[in-house]
């Protein structure tokens, strides 16, 4: 995982913007530009992840952080849906 992939969630958490991801899953395939709001980390066997509302699946999902790519900070805002626990 990288450092300034961490800052970035942070940084998107605390002012409430949108992040948008390119997130690697499992078998290795990429759905393109995920658009998430993200809400708290989680820390599970090792394994650190991110929990964020996924807009395109219309739900919470966990992005394991090591599969996350790339991360941008995008322009949109949210309002939370859950208390955002990322400080």
């Amino acid at each position: 995982m990288s450092f300034q992939i961490l800052q970035i969630i942070k940084q998107a958490a605390g002012s409430r913007k949108v992040l948008r991801i390119i997130y690697i899953e499992k078998d290795g395939t990429s759905e393109g530009w995920r658009y998430i709001e993200p809400y708290s980390f989680s820390h599970d066997h090792g394994a650190e992840g991110l929990f964020a509302w996924d807009r395109s699946k219309n739900g919470i999902r966990r992005f394991s952080l090591d599969r996350i790519e790339q991360v941008e900070i995008t322009e949109e805002g949210f309002v939370p849906k859950y208390n955002i626990e990322i400080i």
